[in-house]
């Protein structure tokens, strides 16, 4: 549940700054097939799944993408109550 305070806690390792969210994407593997394979991130990938199947990249306004295991409207209700 969203409160006013400007770090999200998505689950027990993983904090979000929500104003440096840009977009939350659910990902099906063709495209996370083509996010990994793809250079256009430019190594700024950072994998916050803990060994899970990733279902979620969250893109941050640093050019950072977040990859989660947190379904994307999970994510959406934490950080916006979406």
């Amino acid at each position: 549940m969203p409160t006013n305070d400007p770090v999200s806690k998505i689950n027990d390792g993983v904090y979000i700054m929500r104003d440096r969210v840009t977009a939350v994407v659910p990902v099906s593997s063709t495209i996370s097939r083509r996010i990994r394979s793809s250079n256009q991130l430019g190594g700024k990938m950072i994998n916050l799944t803990y060994g899970k199947e990733c279902k979620t990249v969250v893109f941050i306004n640093s050019g950072h993408s977040l990859l989660l295991a947190e379904n994307a409207m999970e994510v959406k209700k934490i950080l916006w109550g979406e």
